[in-house]
C-alpha cells in the first residue's frame, strides 16, 4: 500500500510542478503580479471564509442529491456515507488524471463494497452525471440571453467556447439517450468487449464469469432508469438539491469576488462557472488540471473586461476553496473510509486463539 501510494505521488506531483509552472509563468508575462499580490493582501477574510462554507454546502447538497437518486432504486445508503463518498470521489477526481470518470467509478466502487447492487449503483451515477451536463447547458445558455438583453459586451470567445461546450452536450446526451432506450446495443457491445478481451488475453483469462455479472448488472441498471420512466416524480428532490448545489457553486466565486471588493453580473459568474467546469471535465492527464484552469479562468473573467491582476487573484482564491480545500478534507475522507474498511475485515481483531 505504501508503494502504491509513492507510485502515485511520483506519477502526480510532476504534472502538479509543470502546471503551476505554467500558471507562473503566464502572470510573470501576462499579469502585473505586484497588483494582484496586492489585491490578495486586502481579502476580506470573513467574506473569503464564507467561500469555504459554501463550497462545503455545495459538496453536502451534491451527496443529498446522489442518495435521492438510490432511494427510489431501494438502494440502502445512508447520506453520511454518500456524503463521505462524495468527498472521496472528488479527491480522487483531484488526483487521478482522468477527472471525467474517476470520481464516479470511485463512487461506485465504495458503494457496492456496501452492498448496494452495481446496476443501481450505476443508475444513480450516470443519472446524476447526465443531470450535471443540463446544469452545465441551460446556465450558459441562459447567461448568454441575459447579456444579450442587457446589453452587456459579448466577447467572440466567450461566444465560440459556449456553442462548443453546447454542441459537445448534445453529441454526448444524444448518444446516451439511444443507449438509455436500447438495452440490447449495450448488451451486445458489452458482449463485443468481452469476446475482444478473450482475444487479446489468448485464452489466459475466462471472462465468461465476468460476462455473466456483466449481464446482471447491465439489466439491473436498466430496471433502476425503468424505474425513473414510469414515475418521474422520484426524479423532483435530486434535481432540486442538484440546482441548491450549483448555486452553492456559484456563490463560491460570488463571494470571493466580493471579498476583494469587485463585483461582477451574476450572469458572467455563471458563464465562467459553467465553461470551467465543462473544461474540468476533460481528462487533459493533469491532477486537478492544475495551471490549466487557473490560465483558462483568468483568461475567461480578463475576456468580461476585468482587469487581469484581479482575474488573477480571484482565481488564486477561488482555486485555494475549489482545489486545496477539498483535497484535505478528500484526503481526510479517504483515509477515515480506508479504516472503516480495515475495520470490517476484522485486521485489527484479537486472534481466535487469544481469549
Amino acid at each position: 500500500m505504501v508503494m502504491k501510494r509513492k507510485s502515485l505521488l511520483t506519477r502526480t506531483i510532476p504534472f502538479i510542478i509543470i502546471g503551476l509552472l505554467a500558471f507562473v509563468l503566464y502572470l510573470i508575462f501576462f499579469v502585473n503580479v505586484g497588483e494582484m499580490i496586492a489585491i490578495i493582501k486586502q481579502t476580506n477574510l470573513p467574506i473569503y471564509s464564507l467561500s469555504v462554507v459554501a463550497t462545503v454546502a455545495e459538496m453536502a447538497f451534491f451527496a443529498l442529491a446522489w442518495h435521492h437518486f438510490l432511494i427510489p432504486l431501494s438502494a440502502e445508503l445512508s447520506f453520511k456515507k454518500a456524503f463521505l463518498y462524495s468527498w472521496v470521489g472528488n479527491f480522487i477526481d483531484l488526483l487521478v488524471p482522468a477527472e471525467s470518470v474517476s470520481g464516479e467509478i470511485s463512487r461506485i466502487y465504495f458503494i457496492t463494497h456496501d452492498g448496494v447492487d452495481a446496476g443501481k449503483a450505476v443508475a444513480s451515477v450516470v443519472t446524476q452525471r447526465v443531470l450535471g451536463i443540463f446544469f452545465i447547458v441551460f446556465p450558459l445558455i441562459v447567461g448568454a440571453i441575459h447579456l444579450l438583453i442587457q446589453r452587456i459586451p459579448f466577447p467572440n470567445l466567450i461566444q465560440s467556447l459556449i456553442l462548443l461546450v453546447v454542441a459537445s452536450a448534445a453529441i454526448f446526451l444524444s448518444l446516451v439517450f439511444i443507449l438509455f432506450f436500447k438495452e440490447n446495443w449495450t448488451q451486445s457491445i458489452i458482449d463485443k468487449i468481452m469476446v475482444l478481451a478473450e482475444r487479446l488475453s489468448r485464452g489466459r483469462w475466462n471472462l465468461g464469469a465476468w460476462r455473466e455479472k456483466a449481464k446482471e448488472a447491465t439489466r439491473a441498471f436498466y430496471e433502476s432508469l425503468r424505474s425513473f420512466r414510469i414515475n418521474p416524480t422520484k426524479l423532483i428532490p435530486p434535481i432540486g438539491f442538484s440546482l441548491i448545489s450549483w448555486f452553492f457553486g456559484v456563490l463560491v466565486y460570488y463571494l470571493v469576488f466580493a471579498s476583494i471588493g469587485y463585483m461582477l453580473d451574476w450572469a458572467i459568474l455563471v458563464i465562467v462557472y459553467s465553461l470551467v467546469v465543462a473544461l474540468k471535465s476533460i481528462p487533459v492527464g493533469v491532477p486537478a488540471e492544475v495551471g490549466i484552469t487557473e490560465i483558462a479562468m483568468t483568461t475567461l473573467f480578463g475576456a468580461f473586461s476585468v482587469p487581469l491582476y484581479v482575474s488573477a487573484a480571484a482565481t488564486v482564491l477561488i482555486r485555494i476553496v475549489t482545489v486545496w480545500f477539498r483535497f484535505i478534507i478528500g484526503f481526510g475522507a479517504i483515509q477515515w473510509v480506508g479504516m472503516e474498511i480495515l475495520l470490517e475485515n476484522e485486521i485489527f481483531a484479537k486472534p481466535k486463539n487469544e481469549k
